[in-house]
């Protein structure tokens, strides 16, 4: 072969390398543009998050547990999380879904105490619920032999899966004080086998609950829920404010022992239609993202809210919280001598 041919060849094969190098670094380029637009959504966490709070407890829900970025954020301030939750079948018994065991089993060794929180959900085997159902707290706080096997079953779930403690998220009783005595013998008769198997309780409180006309007694620890402020049953706006947790933390200074005041993450979408669904804070970012548009922000409540028409020219509203929202509420709280809770975990970017 001739000294010109091999020139050629050589030629060609480096305008083919540089052919291929282009293609790899135009893919790159594609990726990085693709990578940015994301940060926009999912970016690196603040190592500053929540500086003024020493502990911290969340929840865990089973449908949701892409969490393990917001657990890391939030690193040795977790002193426990809730796994969410335990729910009744059509028998009256006790179930905990599959999913929630199985991210149980693989973080059971994780530094902090693990509650189970069992509630007043009933899952039939058809596959249909009632949520939040009164009735079956009838049957089961009634009397005294159907409490019994109700903390018998409770206790045993606690000890065989090795939880630190025991949370009740029974919701729903509102003004029912015939209920509510009943109630409170359960969580008296509760709080004294968990002492005694090594276990500790959580009591969660609704807003609406009415503390004032109830005896709780010193022992577990009493978490009150200071969100839902706004919501499906109302017109737009926050979950949340600092109005509404003094509020509720005065509603609740008679209630003995350790008391904590849970904030939530997230927000809600109000449609002109009538429908309101929530919203995490990395779907609000990303309906932002979609019709290039900013929220702002309300200087009362921290909240960030924005309006958009979708694809089918129905109107939004959609108010949600953001780390500064989440740090502003528990501020509140903190600076009232109390520890937070957040609900919850999964969905949240903890960044500024």
């Amino acid at each position: 072969m001739s000294n010109k041919k091999y020139k050629r060849v050589f030629i060609l094969i480096g305008v083919l390398i540089l052919l291929v190098g282009l293609v790899y670094i135009i893919n790159i380029l594609k990726e990085n543009n693709n990578s940015d637009k994301n940060n926009i959504i999912y970016q690196e966490k603040n190592a500053n998050i929540f500086e003024n709070i020493d502990n911290i407890s969340s929840w865990v829900v089973y449908w949701d547990l892409n969490i393990d970025k917001e657990i890391n954020a939030l690193n040795n301030k977790l002193s426990s999380i809730s796994y969410f939750a335990v729910n009744f079948n059509q028998n009256n018994n006790l179930v905990i879904p599959e999913k929630l065991k199985e991210y149980y089993d693989k973080t059971k060794s994780n530094n902090y105490e693990k509650y189970i929180t069992i509630v007043n959900d009933i899952v039939n085997d058809d596959g249909t619920s009632l949520l939040k159902d009164k009735y079956i707290l009838n049957s089961l706080l009634n009397d005294k032999l159907s409490r019994e096997k109700h903390i018998d079953e409770i206790i045993d779930l606690a000890k065989k899966y090795e939880f630190d403690g025991i949370e009740i998220d029974y919701e729903q009783i509102k003004d029912d004080l015939y209920l509510w005595g009943n109630f409170i013998l359960f969580i008296n008769e509760l709080y004294n086998q968990a002492l005694d198997n090594n276990l500790k309780l959580r009591v969660i409180l609704e807003p609406n609950a009415p503390i004032d006309r109830l005896n709780f007694m010193e022992g577990p620890t009493y978490v009150m829920m200071c969100y839902n402020l706004h919501g499906g049953f109302s017109e737009p706006g926050e979950k949340s404010n600092q109005e509404f947790i003094e509020e509720l933390i005065d509603k609740m200074k008679d209630v003995p022992g350790e008391k904590v005041f849970a904030i939530a993450t997230g927000g809600f979408d109000w449609q002109d239609n009538g429908n309101t669904k929530s919203v995490s804070e990395i779907e609000a970012k990303q309906i932002l993202l979609e019709n290039n548009i900013e929220a702002k922000r309300d200087d009362k409540s921290k909240y960030l809210y924005f309006s958009y028409t979708d694809k089918e020219n129905i109107k939004h509203e959609v108010w949600y919280a953001d780390q500064t929202t989440l740090e502003y509420l528990s501020n509140v709280i903190v600076e009232a001598g109390h520890e937070v809770s957040l609900w919850r975990l999964g969905g949240n970017l903890f960044n500024k």
